[in-house]
């Protein structure tokens, strides 16, 4: 199981609240934006150390987040439902593959 801070996941979560809100789309979609930017150098380093991509299948799993997040941003601009529907499907699979940090550090 990976590590997520507990900051990324609130960020996360807090994505929900805000697709119901059409003034709060720009938003949405800077912070989708955003997530996939990220996970997409989390991924680039991941495949630059070959011998370190595969460990635990991070980098397919990487991957399979990017697209999730790209799902989500496609629909943001056309049909919030289902962005709804990918996102919730996105928060299971981040509970489910991440623990969070732990409060002492």
């Amino acid at each position: 199981m990976f590590m997520i801070s507990r900051e990324a996941m609130s960020r996360i979560m807090s994505l929900k609240d805000k697709l119901g809100d059409p003034p709060k789309t720009a938003d949405c979609i800077n912070d989708v934006e955003n997530m996939i930017a990220t996970k997409e150098s989390i991924l680039a380093r991941a495949e630059w150390g070959s011998c370190c991509g595969n460990i635990c299948g991070l980098a397919p799993r990487l991957e399979h987040e990017i697209q999730m997040l790209h799902t989500i941003l496609g629909h943001l601009k056309d049909d919030d439902e289902k962005a709804v529907t990918v996102l919730d499907e996105y928060i299971t699979f981040m509970q489910e593959g991440y623990t969070p940090e732990p409060d002492h550090w």
